[in-house]
């Protein structure tokens, strides 16, 4: 990899990958023409849409996902990379007579279909009055939508079984079942979550692990699932968790389906992926379809949280092989300027946004165009976006600390 000479913003020459191909089979790489024929593809390349969008992504040979009779080996403790994600703090205050009040409000404002709307703590400082609109997004037919953005639903339902617990209180019980009812009808034939239900038309309802939605979604059922974090009750009944499960097997599935494989290595994810043919797809405007060196932090560690059959272990271990590879030791990044990268011994980075196909970083705007120079992208932009930080370095350590993977090199002290 060639080095930067600063103040010069960083352009990387694509990085080799040695370790062997392992790939069992490809198909010929355009989108799948149904759900079902995705469901059996091993092929995620081509050509993408969702509506109201054209995209054209390059190429890329997936592995193919084949079910193992090895025994699995024990998960890799990774809770504390994971706990942020059971994190309803900004609900409680620990005054019971409060939060349930405040619990009582947030029910109000549950949807018809059992979603909740993002950023909501000042709505729900009050009941719902009856007529304020309950989300800031209208599906075409101008129905409200939930969603799964900014810890939206998983939050609520994750206070509200709290609040169960300490009340037992049946109108909690009943939300959260209302609220569990949402993430299932939302799930895609394929296994994925979008940001939001119903269709919002647009992006959104591309497979969303963007800002780590759908893998909040999944440490959520597998909390339930396992009867964690709170969930040891009735707050559901057998066959709900059994409906879970499923989902979350489903999930899972997915997601292993949707990781990029570039020349028949695992490597990372996008932050948003296509429902039937598990292909990258943008986002915003300034969200290209990329491997993501944020989102597919989350995701790893999650997949190593999992009993590891082999096809986990094979996605989990390509990735942290995938973040070890492309890493920037030496150099920290300052999201506002007026020097954005600069040497530092002790740090290391990663940047937001690699091509598809590739390993070289990118930025891009709100004009929707790639560029290879930080300096090239408006001054809004690159202040109002994170695009490099230091996202895997507590990843790579758990999993060199726990014997899980071997670094090719020790990260920066």
């Amino acid at each position: 990899m060639k080095r930067r000479v600063l103040p010069v913003p960083l352009r990387i020459v694509p990085v080799a990958l040695t370790f062997a191909m392992i790939t069992t089979g490809f198909t010929a790489p355009f989108a799948a023409a149904s759900e079902a024929a995705a469901s059996n593809s091993t092929s995620a390349s081509g050509s993408a849409s969702t509506p109201g969008n054209t995209y054209t992504q390059p190429v890329t040979i997936k592995t193919e996902v084949l079910p193992s009779t090895k025994p699995m080996s024990s998960s890799v403790d990774v809770s504390t990379l994971l706990q942020k994600f059971r994190d309803f703090s900004h609900f409680a205050t620990g005054e019971l007579a409060k939060d349930t009040a405040f619990a009582l409000n947030i029910v109000s404002w549950q949807m018809p279909h059992g979603g909740f709307y993002k950023d909501m703590e000042k709505q729900y400082a009050a009941p719902w009055d009856g007529v304020t609109a309950r989300s800031g997004w209208k599906d075409p037919n101008g129905v409200e939508l939930g969603t799964f953005d900014n810890d939206a639903t998983t939050s609520e339902i994750r206070f509200l079984t709290d609040m169960y617990v300490k009340t037992g209180n049946p109108v909690f019980k009943e939300s959260v079942r209302k609220a569990i009812d949402f993430i299932l009808v939302s799930q895609y034939p394929s296994g994925g979550w979008p940001q939001v239900y119903p269709k919002r038309s647009n992006y959104s309802d591309a497979v969303t692990y963007n800002d780590n939605a759908m893998v909040q979604t999944m440490i959520l059922l597998d909390d339930i699932t396992q009867r964690k974090h709170g969930f040891d009750n009735d707050i559901l009944t057998s066959a709900e968790r059994n409906k879970l499960k499923t989902a979350l097997d489903h999930g899972i599935a997915y997601t292993l389906k949707a990781q990029i494989i570039n020349n028949g290595i695992p490597t990372v994810w996008c932050a948003q992926h296509d429902p039937v043919t598990y292909e990258p797809l943008p986002g915003r405007a300034y969200e290209l379809a990329s491997k993501s060196g944020s989102e597919s932090v989350a995701i790893t560690a999650f997949l190593m949280s999992l009993p590891q059959t082999p096809e986990i272990e094979r996605a989990a271990k390509g990735a942290l092989k995938w973040f070890d590879t492309v890493r920037e030791n030496g150099t920290k990044y300052n999201r506002q300027g007026p020097v954005y990268f600069e040497p530092n011994a002790s740090s290391v980075i990663w940047y937001r946004f690699y091509n598809v196909d590739e390993d070289v970083p990118f930025y891009a705007d709100r004009d929707g165009k790639k560029y290879m120079n930080i300096l090239d992208i408006s001054e809004e932009r690159r202040h109002g976006y994170s695009w490099a930080g230091s996202y895997a370095r507590n990843l790579l350590k758990l999993a060199s600390d726990q014997g899980y993977y071997k670094l090719s090199q020790p990260l920066p002290k």
